[in-house]
């Protein structure tokens, strides 16, 4: 599957409720549930750079910017995140892990093929799963310039 081709064609069909593509990824993609665009924006480029991190192998060097260790610690423990992570003697080491034998899920209604809209989970194995976070970091990469998602100051005050 295209995952990049899928990304692109269920951003344009919810395009009526995600004002972005971060908007459009914390949604319906990480599961973030916020009612702020804002917080969304946020959340998803927080969550992009730790899939990123994932992706490269880069967690560690992460870790060491400044509110990488927090942002870190926050996503590891978010649904999208938890159970779908192994490490060894160190958080910061992690990886994308599946038992062996199983397949990784998505559930979101938010996913449209050629064919319609996805209405049942999305399987992936290890290797798929690896190339639709890539395909989630490119979608993403337009918004996620110098400035995206700096943080708190951000947040319209609650």
């Amino acid at each position: 599957m295209d995952y990049s081709q899928l990304l692109e064609r269920s951003f344009l069909q919810m395009a009526h409720t995600s004002v972005s593509r971060l908007g459009y990824l914390a949604e319906h993609v990480f599961g973030f549930t916020t009612d702020s665009p804002s917080a969304d924006e946020l959340f998803a480029a927080k969550a992009v750079e730790v899939c990123a991190a994932l992706g490269n192998r880069t967690m560690r060097e992460y870790v060491t910017t400044k509110d990488g260790h927090l942002w870190f610690l926050l996503m590891f423990n978010m649904p999208f995140f938890a159970g779908r992570l192994d490490w060894g003697t160190s958080m910061t080491g992690s990886w994308w892990s599946v038992e062996h034998g199983e397949f990784l899920e998505l559930d979101s209604c938010g996913l449209w093929t050629e064919t319609g809209q996805l209405l049942e989970p999305m399987r992936f194995t290890l290797d798929q799963w690896k190339e639709f976070i890539n395909a989630v970091v490119a979608f993403a990469a337009p918004e996620l310039g110098p400035g995206a998602g700096k943080g708190f100051e951000e947040l319209p005050a609650l």
